[in-house]
């Protein structure tokens, strides 16, 4: 099983002057997570003073979209990758 929390810490490793959010957004990259994992993940990992409450949302909204970012030459836009 594909493990976000492993993925991070080992970039986190590599990296250990990049941020939290910065970390857990190049785990989750092109690879292809439910929101509900990104959630959970997002709750367990993010320490709160690193984020306004307000902006939790954006933020896992945005973890959503490059997990699951679309291929070379595909078009996607907000609605169509939410199904809408």
């Amino acid at each position: 099983m594909r493990s976000i929390e492993r993925s991070y810490k080992k970039i986190q490793t590599r990296n250990p002057n990049l941020g939290t959010y910065p970390c857990l957004a190049q785990a989750v990259r092109e690879r292809r997570f439910s929101r509900k994992s990104l959630v959970k993940v997002f709750s367990k990992l993010m320490p709160e003073n690193e984020y306004a409450k307000s902006e939790t949302k954006e933020l896992i909204d945005y973890l959503e979209n490059i997990t699951n970012s679309s291929e070379e030459g595909e078009f996607r836009t907000k609605f169509h990758s939410r199904g809408i």
